[in-house]
């Protein structure tokens, strides 16, 4: 006989949660307009063309505890038309619950800490991998982050910057259950844990940014039936002369697959004014898996409505996903409306 334990009405009525008064729903609503031209021997880029979109809210709160300590909690939902039979939503979307005290934060759940998924290098919106998905390149800025999986991180605030260290007990744990499985039960993942540490600061310098991370992630078994470890680095800096800002960053990551990957990019923009700016950015993509590298060039130009944003931005490939002699370029018009 399964035992289920039932809270009665005055034991709910007595756990309710007093309202917060600064609770708030915030959102996002992205859609635009794409074409590329690739190669006549490639039908799946060449000529191809159509609306994008994303949809995405997300709602957080935060306050003060009674021991003092301050909170903040929130979730996102997002549907990108994924074009399955049973679901749109994307189940990769975060949920969270922070503690802070003074400057030091501790931080549970998944999709929402602090993560090398990021880049010191300038942009006029989007970041350059997003703008280079137009062209469906295979450069990627993140070394293979654990941060989609439930962990916990610890945040510090320094006078020269974040410093944040993150732990996955299990990769690819996010509390998803399986098909046929009830609400509210775990689901097996039988995963590898995992460990990231970040810095992003300008150590005292007005001006400059830099992201620098490694990560370690333990134990996969490859395709070989093979266990491996797999480890990611990531650093880069820019700095901002006022209407100018020039970066570069770099990624390697060693996979759990055996190969090695490499990324580097290098951008500059021009704030023309506090609504238009311009950029250019040069990417580079490398394997062990593959005999050629694939090099994209990105212009874009960005401007500021407010609450509406509008992006037109170009890419150009060169041996796209590491196929020679596959050269595409693309243009996107992307609007972003907040709420």
């Amino acid at each position: 006989m399964k035992k289920t334990l039932l809270l009665t009405s005055a034991l709910v009525s007595g756990l309710t949660l007093a309202s917060v008064a600064n609770a708030e729903i915030s959102g996002s609503m992205k859609f635009g307009y794409g074409a590329q031209d690739g190669p006549s021997d490639s039908a799946s880029t060449a000529g191809a063309q159509g609306f994008m979109r994303e949809t995405q809210i997300d709602m957080s709160t935060s306050g003060e505890l009674d021991n003092g300590m301050s909170f903040k909690a929130g979730a996102s939902f997002e549907a990108e038309g994924l074009n399955t039979a049973n679901s749109d939503i994307d189940m990769n979307e975060g949920t969270f619950i922070e503690f802070g005290m003074g400057d030091t934060t501790i931080h549970f759940g998944l999709d929402k800490f602090t993560n090398l998924d990021d880049s010191a290098t300038p942009t006029t919106g989007s970041a350059l991998q997003t703008v280079a998905n137009i062209v469906n390149a295979s450069y990627t800025r993140n070394p293979s982050s654990p941060y989609g999986s439930f962990g916990v991180g610890l945040a510090q605030k320094t006078p020269f910057g974040d410093i944040s260290l993150l732990y996955v007990p299990q990769q690819g744990d996010q509390g998803t259950e399986a098909a046929g499985v009830d609400d509210h039960t775990m689901t097996d993942v039988d995963g590898n844990s995992a460990y990231e540490i970040k810095y992003k600061g300008n150590f005292g310098i007005d001006g400059l940014t830099v992201v620098a991370g490694v990560n370690e992630r333990t134990m996969a078994t490859d395709s070989d039936n093979v266990p491996r470890d797999g480890a990611g680095i990531s650093y880069g800096a820019s700095y901002n002369f006022g209407q100018f800002a020039v970066g570069a960053s770099y990624m390697e990551d060693e996979n759990q697959n055996g190969t090695t990957t490499e990324n580097t990019e290098y951008g500059i923009t021009f704030a023309a004014s506090d609504k238009v700016s311009f950029g250019a950015a040069i990417l580079k993509h490398e394997s062990t898996a593959a005999t050629v590298d694939e090099d994209t060039k990105l212009l874009t130009v960005g401007y500021n409505l407010g609450p509406i944003a509008l992006e037109i931005n170009y890419a150009d490939v060169e041996n796209q996903a590491l196929n020679s002699n596959r050269d595409v370029s693309g243009i996107s018009v992307n609007t972003s409306v907040k709420f």
